[in-house]
């Protein structure tokens, strides 16, 4: 998991990439900053809170959220259950970003499925 992550985090538009569960709690991540389970626990209610928005106005199941800031981007994206949070520095190939997003998400499946 860490190889999948640095891999994502070696892109230049990317600057964290943490993995946690839909719980809160952090299965894996590069994070820079020290308030790593606080960032796993908001990210993942603030996952769930978009999930159950967009299903309760009956527009189907969540699978990538973008949260624009001034700094950059928070990507979220569900990986089965888990959920993958990327931050970026808002510039460069934000296609890109979610692409890889999008394998590493099948890779994290694979490993979780196949029980490592």
């Amino acid at each position: 998991m860490e190889t999948i992550l640095q891999r994502l985090t070696d892109l230049d538009e990317v600057y964290d990439a943490i993995l946690v569960g839909k719980d809160g709690l952090i299965v894996s991540g590069i994070l820079h900053s020290e308030d790593e389970e606080v960032v796993g626990a908001m990210s993942a209610a603030a996952f769930g809170s978009i999930t159950s928005f967009t299903e309760q106005i009956s527009n189907g199941e969540t699978s990538h959220v973008v949260i624009e800031t001034k700094k950059g981007t928070i990507q979220m994206e569900a990986a089965g259950d888990l959920i993958l949070i990327v931050t970026t520095t808002g510039k460069g190939n934000m296609g890109r970003v979610r692409l890889e997003m999008k394998k590493a998400c099948a890779q994290l499946n694979e490993l979780v499925t196949t029980g490592y």
